[in-house]
């Protein structure tokens, strides 16, 4: 089992300088024997594709992004947009995220190099992005997709900040971030740990580089004061990105691993009273929007561990409730191979601390108190469509045996919302 460090330093960190890491919580450790006995084979067959014909299953289509407009029509929230932050699902864990920015009109200049690229004035968010074929250290090495990706940078209509959850070909594609850069050449990148270097040998300016540690924020005003209250305070737009505990891992070869962080992502919208007296204190601040990316992570060591990640009940503490959350509801792409053959892997028969499976995800968003989440990292690196149609309806099961409600469900819902949208398709939610 991981134990406390017994230094001043955080318990995530592995040595003293920063430049090693881990999961210091137990229910990242190596399962026990008593755990491990009790397991039976993890390989089996598909089928007769019942899972094919299950009602709860269907397939993942990839659709050109429409970036919420059909989203904000389905709701009724066509005349909200200006109130709606929108998430489109990219394939894999890659999420654009659109967030619109109170008070602020096209035009406006906004301090801290913080600039929209877009006309409307709202801030786009881009996470974990990958648009290439392959998830390797090459475009002919590495898992291939089985679903192509919606679109490629060319066709994002905006890009102003992207967030890193790890170092992972599959989470950080060297492609795809030198296209980012070169089209949105004032984008503002955000990573955990040890990351910051390679921004800056694939040519990232350093000043666009945010490199943060778990738990650590950055913060952003967005230029003047865009409302009056009274005759003395006056409201300011702030945005906030912080860098959250996640339960996984790093490297891209043999011997880097653990040496930069892994981590999930909040983003803030904040709107602060500020008093119009020279030097004088904020007087308060209410919070409008705010998102939540997990990036990559596992809840337990093995699916039967009662032993769960205790983080996610601090994020949503901290933070919660979150008005639109991504959270992984599969494992990664490498061993994508074994149903490709026709095998099924099942993920409730192996060691899992890694990656959080569909139920995981439930347990997941109602810990961090979402009020709708979107199942990702899933249908795009897997070797054939039973992977999806598994990860559906154990996500579905999940959800309704805890009282959550469906996505498209537009009424009010006591527990939430959470399921799946098309790779290239959007949520719309009221803020």
């Amino acid at each position: 089992m991981v134990q406390p460090s017994t230094t001043n330093r955080p318990d995530h960190h592995a040595n003293d300088c920063g430049t090693s890491f881990r999961n210091p919580w137990l229910s990242a450790g190596k399962p026990s024997w008593t755990e491990l006995l009790p397991m039976r084979s993890p390989l089996s067959c598909y089928c007769n594709d019942n899972l094919k014909h299950d009602d709860r299953a269907r397939e993942i289509k990839v659709v050109t992004p429409d970036w919420g407009a059909l989203a904000l029509k389905q709701r009724m929230l066509e005349n909200e947009e200006k109130k709606c932050i929108v998430g489109t699902w990219l394939g894999h864990a890659g999420v654009m995220a659109e967030i619109p920015l109170e008070g602020i009109t096209a035009g406006n200049s906004m301090n801290e190099s913080l600039e929209t690229s877009s006309s409307k004035s709202n801030l786009w968010i881009l996470f974990d992005p990958i648009f290439s074929q392959r998830a390797g250290p090459t475009q002919y090495t590495g898992p291939g997709r089985i679903k192509a990706s919606p679109c490629q940078v060319e066709n994002l209509p905006a890009c102003d900040a992207v967030a890193i959850s790890h170092n992972h070909y599959d989470h950080l594609d060297s492609l795809s971030i030198k296209a980012v850069s070169s089209r949105f050449p004032r984008c503002k990148f955000f990573v955990p740990l040890g990351n910051k270097s390679w921004l800056l040998a694939t040519g990232i300016p350093k000043d666009l580089i945010h490199e943060l540690d778990w738990w650590k924020s950055a913060e952003f005003g967005l230029g003047g004061f865009h409302r009056e209250l009274d005759h003395d305070t006056k409201e300011e737009t702030r945005l906030r990105f912080t860098c959250v505990p996640a339960q996984h891992n790093s490297g891209r070869g043999t011997l880097d691993q653990g040496s930069t962080l892994w981590c999930g992502w909040v983003v803030e919208q904040h709107l602060v009273r500020k008093s119009q007296t020279v030097g004088g204190p904020d007087v308060g601040k209410r919070r409008k929007g705010a998102i939540y990316h997990a990036g990559d992570t596992g809840y337990r060591r093995i699916a039967k561990s009662e032993e769960v990640c205790p983080v996610f009940e601090e994020i949503g503490t901290k933070f919660g409730p979150f008005d639109l959350s991504f959270i992984p509801i599969w494992r990664g792409g490498t061993l994508s191979f074994i149903s490709y053959v026709g095998l099924r892997l099942s993920h409730n028969e192996i060691p899992s601390a890694l990656h959080a499976s569909p139920s995981d995800a439930i347990a997941i968003h109602q810990a961090v108190k979402s009020k709708n989440t979107v199942g990702v990292h899933f249908g795009t690196f897997i070797g054939s469509e039973n992977e999806s149609y598994e990860a559906l309806i154990e996500f579905d099961e999940a959800g309704e045996a805890e009282g959550i409600s469906h996505l498209d469900d537009i009424s009010e819902c006591q527990h939430g919302r959470a399921g799946a949208l098309d790779i290239g398709g959007s949520i719309a939610v009221g803020i």
